[in-house]
């Protein structure tokens, strides 16, 4: 999912973070590409269907699913063919703070899969494609088809311990790689330098790549980082819920007034902006335990009334002595009672305070498991082992595999010795803010004046 309407404000807020550029021009590149995403994309997008049929993913004799295999093969052989070198980039493990959005995700699928039921009912074929679209999902065995065919192609894999998106953003800061490849934004959110979208279905030479840069993005908003994260968790992220009221604009006017979510929780009219209780743990709990209190104080008082009267009514002569003695037992009674309430109000408050589930989400996007150092290495293919992949496992036709791994070779041997990009033979210069360059307009405005009137002086 990434960041809840991010990329649009950064569109309002920054819009020179954003630029439109070719695939072509992303030649000489190396990029690591959200694998799970551009699966996830060729298993809704490559399908066949007739006019009154549904369309459906590609398949097999044996019903195993071919339609990310076919997208992947396809499209890796184009960012070949234009001088990408391509990293593919796997998840890992999910965070145990994302099981909530994994639980959203599969409530959807299950209603979608009602929706289907339905659809299929009523005949309605238009419905049908687009509940089951809502119910692709890239599972192991998709990841492990995709791996196994790209080690046959010779181009380098990584397997995330965690998110692939935190994993490619530190191979981009780690300068194996130039860019990110993926449609979730949180990819800024980790601080990959370049977040390029829109690269899975893009044509060589129209400019509908998506390019975006970190650090104009927050030089834009006028953020520093640790102000940038806190915005992206009150937009909405996969870690936690946001607080309900809050849109982008009020966000981002939020952390600029106040710099960080717990000011912003200090400063809000929580009765008009609906705060999760996972934000305000501490304050939950305590009054989950100040209400336990109060119900043992009563449970007390109503057995102590109920013994009171039951003595009294054995005998009021014979109970005189034992009533004053048994209130001396209640009242010390209550007294040790208080006093181990007390204490328990004490340890609880000695115990360590509960985290908000904002400051984990935060401890992930600036701290989140990754491989700090990997090995990657662009190989010839292994011709025979993928022909009989592609051709005998997945049946593909025997005559296009042979020409695209003809393609393949060609393009290999081509980025094997890349050709240096022309950008690498020149310095750039720093970039001149909008304010030092009015300053400097004005400047030689000044100098002119000055001219036109010593001139006149000399006349």
């Amino acid at each position: 999912m990434g960041i809840k309407g991010l990329a649009k404000l950064l569109s309002d807020e920054s819009p020179e973070c954003i630029k439109e550029v070719s695939l072509s021009s992303l030649h000489g590149r190396k990029i690591a590409i959200d694998a799970s995403m551009a699966i996830y994309q060729f298993l809704i997008a490559v399908r066949s269907g007739g006019a009154n049929n549904p369309a459906a993913m590609l398949t097999n004799s044996a019903g195993e699913t071919t339609s990310h295999i076919q997208g992947l093969f396809n499209r890796t052989i184009r960012f070949l063919t234009e001088g990408i070198r391509p990293v593919y980039v796997f998840d890992g493990k999910p965070p145990n703070i994302k099981s909530g959005e994994l639980e959203k995700r599969r409530e959807k699928r299950n209603k979608a899969q009602v929706a289907l039921q339905n659809a299929k009912e009523e005949g309605n074929v238009e419905e049908q494609d687009k509940q089951s679209k809502r119910l692709v999902r890239a599972g192991t065995k998709e990841n492990e088809d995709c791996m196994k065919l790209l080690k046959l192609m010779g181009v380098p894999i990584v397997k995330a311990p965690c998110e692939a998106e935190a994993q490619a953003a530190s191979l981009a800061r780690g300068g194996y790689v130039w860019g990110v490849g993926t449609e979730d934004m949180d990819a800024l959110t980790f601080r990959t330098p370049i977040l390029l979208r829109k690269m899975t279905f893009a044509n060589a030479s129209k400019s509908d790549i998506q390019q975006m840069s970190y650090a104009k993005a927050i030089e834009g908003l006028g953020l520093t980082h640790d102000e940038f994260v806190d915005l992206c968790i009150l937009l909405g992220c996969d870690y936690c819920d946001s607080i309900r009221g809050i849109g982008p604009k009020t966000a981002l006017k939020l952390i600029r007034e106040h710099g960080c979510i717990e000011k912003i929780l200090m400063a809000i009219d929580q009765k008009k902006y609906i705060v999760p209780k996972t934000w305000i743990p501490n304050e939950v709990e305590a009054e989950r335990v100040k209400n336990e209190e109060k119900q043992k104080k009563k449970k007390e008082e109503e057995t102590k009334n109920d013994t009171d009267e039951e003595q009294i009514e054995t005998s009021e002569k014979e109970s005189k002595n034992e009533d004053k003695e048994q209130t001396e037992n209640n009242e010390n009674d209550t007294k040790d009672c208080e006093i181990d309430t007390a204490k328990c109000s004490d340890d609880h408050t000695k115990e360590e305070k509960l985290v908000p589930v904002y400051v984990r989400a935060r401890g992930l996007f600036n701290e989140h498991e990754v491989l700090e150092k990997v090995d990657l290495k662009w190989e010839a293919c292994k011709a025979d082992e993928l022909t009989k992949f592609l051709v005998e496992d997945m049946e593909f036709s025997a005559d296009r595999v042979k020409s695209s791994i003809e393609k393949l070779q060609k393009a290999f041997k081509a980025t094997s010795k890349p050709q240096l990009r022309m950008d690498s033979f020149f310095k750039p210069l720093p970039s001149t803010s909008t304010k030092k360059r009015k300053a400097i307009v004005d400047k030689s405005k000044e100098k002119k004046i000055k001219k036109k009137s010593s001139f006149g002086k000399k006349r």
